[in-house]
């Protein structure tokens, strides 16, 4: 057990791997930084952000056997379901590879504050969580989806379109059905065919660009068992955002927003 007067006041830099080990027990991995170009900068991870769970179990890692848990995960293709702690909140996320970030430990009482809220958090089993993603506008107007396979997306791609308020790429859809059914009835046929193909094979790696390029920008991936629960996490996180179908409700008014028209009141 490493007492909180041996640690540094902010983080405990990985040393010898017999110091990581004793450290192990009483400290918490974090995230201290990564390049531009990181797996971790593309699941929208951030620095600061504590390792607090594998599998729904409080970790009690050291650095290298969770790296090398990591690198497993990349060579068998079966991503680690971790618990992340940033700031007092808690979500999920599945992790299928080295992060390429530098990691590092937390103080002994981070840990302690990490273990208690962690104490009140409600992990599942691991096959009920879907990855979602979220996109968020200058409005904090939120695009949620899941990345999982939709079937309809193949079936009837006009309707997954509809389903994710994809407008032009359905004005688009539907405007070569027509082209190729004025042609000839095998063209509309071969046309249905390969839209059907494109889709299976891009689904919502389409709706990502398609959220892109309607200004909504890349902002949190999560792991949850329903929509509701992944627009909670984002709610969380900002407690403004808002959803065009919204399972949370509208945002609270903050301090600061009911405080606005009183000022202009007064003047």
């Amino acid at each position: 057990m490493v007492n909180s007067s041996d640690l540094d006041s902010d983080n405990i830099g990985s040393g010898p791997a017999d110091a990581a080990t004793a450290m192990s027990s009483a400290v918490s991995i974090l995230i201290k930084s990564f390049p531009q170009r990181s797996y971790a900068r593309d699941i929208r991870l951030c620095e600061g952000d504590i390792i607090a769970a594998i599998d729904g179990v409080f970790c009690g890692m050291d650095i290298p056997e969770f790296e090398g848990m990591l690198i497993d995960a990349f060579e068998t293709k079966s991503p680690t379901f971790v618990t992340i702690a940033r700031g007092l909140i808690f979500f999920d996320i599945f992790i299928d590879g080295p992060l390429g970030a530098k990691l590092d430990y937390t103080v002994a009482q981070r840990t302690s504050e990490i273990s208690d809220g962690f104490a009140n958090y409600n992990v599942g089993p691991k096959g009920q969580y879907k990855t979602y993603e979220a996109l968020r506008n200058v409005h904090r107007h939120v695009a949620l989806y899941d990345t999982s396979y939709s079937s309809i997306a193949t079936i009837c791609p006009p309707l997954w379109l509809m389903q994710h308020r994809a407008f032009e790429p359905l004005a688009a859809v539907i405007a070569v059905y027509a082209a190729s059914a004025a042609v000839h009835w095998a063209a509309f046929a071969l046309t249905l065919v390969l839209i059907s193909t494109y889709f299976h094979r891009i689904q919502f790696r389409m709706i990502r660009n398609y959220n892109l390029f309607t200004e909504h920008y890349y902002w949190v991936v999560c792991a949850a068992r329903s929509t509701a629960d992944a627009q909670k996490i984002c709610r969380e996180m900002d407690p403004k955002c808002t959803f065009s179908f919204s399972h949370v409700g509208p945002p609270e008014e903050m301090e600061d927003d009911v405080k606005k028209p009183a000022r202009r009141s007064k003047r």
